[in-house]
Order: structure tokens, then sequence, then C-alpha cells
């Protein structure tokens, strides 16, 4: 049996990389996660972003971009100012994006996969629209 312990992985360079990309289907939609334990949780089609920002010149951005995928975006409840930011630039390159309830969970890591699966089924649609209403209901 092989153990794979990661610790941690904060590069200099992690922006110009994907994690996961080799194991990703572009065509399909995809699941936005801060670090490679919540994607394991999340399962496939899950790219952590390795924190939680997603820059104008991220590799990431680029790609779900030239892709034209669709982002189910499940970031930490701790991180609803970056989640924001991630969303409006991704309505802004007019991807279709879901916003993730995780609950009172720590983080997906925190979540068994039945309960992220449940959460990711009772996903909401974000539209350019109802992005005012969810600022204001996060930032309560």
């Amino acid at each position: 049996m092989i153990v794979l312990i990661i610790l941690s992985i904060r590069t200099p360079g992690s922006r110009n990389i994907i994690f996961n990309d080799l194991f990703v289907d572009w065509s399909s939609d995809i699941i936005l996660v801060e670090g490679i334990f919540d994607a394991i949780i999340a399962g496939r089609n899950a790219v952590p972003i390795l924190g939680s920002t997603l820059n104008q010149n991220s590799v990431l951005l680029r790609k779900i971009v030239k892709e034209d995928a669709g982002v189910y975006i499940a970031l930490d409840p701790d991180a609803k100012k970056k989640e924001l930011e991630i969303i409006k630039t991704l309505l802004d390159f007019d991807i279709e994006v879901w916003k993730v309830n995780i609950g009172d969970n720590e983080d997906v890591g925190s979540m068994n996969k039945e309960q992220f699966q449940k959460s990711l089924e009772n996903a909401t649609l974000i539209t350019p629209d109802n992005y005012l209403l969810l600022t204001l209901a996060m930032s309560m």
C-alpha cells in the first residue's frame, strides 16, 4: 500500500499551473475548490485553486474561458469576499456559475462525499441579475 501525504503546495509559480489538469474533462462543468483535500471530496472535475484567489492573469481562468466550462464554486466560508470576486470575474467572461453552499462545514474537505454531492445538486445559478442579491446575502 502506498500512502501519499501532501502537506502543502504553495510554490511561487502555483498560479502558472492547473492542478489536476490532465484529469479534468473541460467539456463538462468544473468544480472550483480551495485545496487538494477539498478536491478529493468534490470528486471528478474538481480543480483546487490552491488558495482563495483566481486573478485575471491565471492559467486556470484562461483555460476556463477558452473551454467555456461552467463552474461550480465551493470555497471555504472564511473566503466569502474572494469567492464573490471570483464569481464576478467569471460572470464578466460570460461563464455560467453556480454557488455551492457548504452549510456550517469548515470546508469541502470536512464533508463526506454524499454531503458534498447533495450540496452540489442544490447549488444556485448565479447570474449578473442576482449577483447583487448574493453579495448582500453573503455580507450578512
